[in-house]
């Protein structure tokens, strides 16, 4: 039986981040099942230092943005917490999980013991990142195959001058088949090593809508007559916008998470007790979506919403996507773009050849860098 593990950002209280893990698992195992393979997959279940404390209730340390997060959470604590628990649940109910590596000198003294490892999707590869660590290069990997799925630099480009090029590389060139999910990662792959990467979309398309109502929560509001509002740091510009939507249609907006300050005087419905699987049927039973996250946009186009990404020409990871599917016209760049905000039905019909076309080009690069 081969063994396949795989580090990612499976513990980031991040919606995105717990899915992506998920639907690269189930991907896999999909195509081992496919081909008679049997396999054991395992993600390899260590934290990056950083990362313990970015998602507790109450910030450390005495800023005014620290301090505003907290009376917000004293306030929600309760909702928070089950949040918290949400997400731990998911993972022990989901996610394949090797034991627990309280540190990651822990798992360097003891690496777990397998044929392939994979460096997952997701930001893992951004060192500008604040919970990036080293070992998302599998740097702890000795003798087995080293593999990456769309693994991604993050939305904007690095300047390698300043970090350890030479070493990052290094470690690059000792992988045995490298995939990137962005043309911008691929950019730096090149700029790096001076290979062209394979480029393969985020693993949580690789499922389709049904995989996710099968484990989707029965999370509502209102029999679905919501915006569903999910962003990671929406400017006051952006909610401007945000709000004049929600007027014009005669909707109101939910909001799963605290984004900045500005979220404190709206009237948006605070549902900061989602997890995981309510996420998912929020995202189903929403009349629309609106978002500026790589992984919102992601499941609007998994569940065909009809949706809008606030700024997505700008980042280029949501642009590439917007383009790819023919959706650049989602995209909201300005107050004046609100004119042609509406309810139509999206036409997804470019979305439905690239999702075909991509899980069909991803099933076939892990079919062969698994060796199956």
């Amino acid at each position: 039986m081969k063994k396949v593990s795989t580090v990612t950002f499976h513990k980031a209280q991040n919606y995105g981040s717990v899915l992506q893990t998920y639907a690269l698992q189930q991907f896999v195992n999909k195509i081992a099942n496919e081909k008679g393979e049997k396999i054991e997959y395992s993600v390899i279940n260590v934290e990056p230092k950083a990362q313990k404390g970015l998602y507790s209730i109450y910030k450390k340390g005495f800023s005014i943005s620290n301090s505003v997060k907290n009376v917000v959470a004293f306030f929600n604590q309760g909702k928070l917490k089950s949040k918290q628990i949400k997400f731990g649940e998911f993972l022990t109910n989901y996610i394949n999980l090797t034991n627990e590596y309280p540190t990651i000198e822990d798992l360097y003294a003891n690496p777990p013991s397998s044929d392939y490892f994979i460096s997952g999707s997701d930001q893992i590869w951004n060192v500008r990142s604040c919970d990036f660590e080293d070992y998302f290069y599998l740097d702890f990997v000795k003798d087995a195959k080293k593999i990456s799925y769309a693994a991604s630099f993050g939305p904007l480009k690095i300047d390698w001058d300043k970090y350890d090029k030479d070493k990052y590389a290094s470690l690059l060139n000792t992988y045995d088949h490298i995939s990137t999910r962005e043309v911008g990662s691929a950019k730096n792959v090149e700029e790096l090593i001076g290979k062209t990467p394979d480029i393969h979309v985020d693993p949580t398309l690789l499922l389709d809508k049904e995989d996710y109502k099968k484990i989707q929560s029965n999370a509502n509001y209102k029999n679905g007559k919501y915006i569903l509002l999910y962003c990671l740091e929406p400017s006051k510009a952006q909610l401007k916008i945000v709000k004049k939507i929600s007027k014009k249609l005669g909707l109101p907006v939910l909001i799963t998470k605290y984004n900045n300050k500005n979220d404190i005087f709206n009237s948006f419905v605070k549902r900061y007790d989602t997890g995981p699987l309510d996420f998912l049927s929020l995202v189903d039973n929403a009349s629309m979506v609106i978002t500026s996250s790589f992984h919102g946009t992601a499941f609007s186009l998994i569940y065909r919403k009809k949706f809008y990404v606030l700024g997505g020409k700008t980042d280029n990871r949501i642009c590439d996507i917007l383009d790819k599917t023919g959706l650049l016209d989602r995209s909201i760049e300005c107050v004046e773009d609100i004119e042609r905000v509406n309810l139509d039905e999206v036409d997804f019909t470019q979305t439905e050849k690239f999702v075909a076309e991509q899980k069909q080009l991803s099933g076939d690069y892990l079919t062969t860098a698994l060796d199956m």
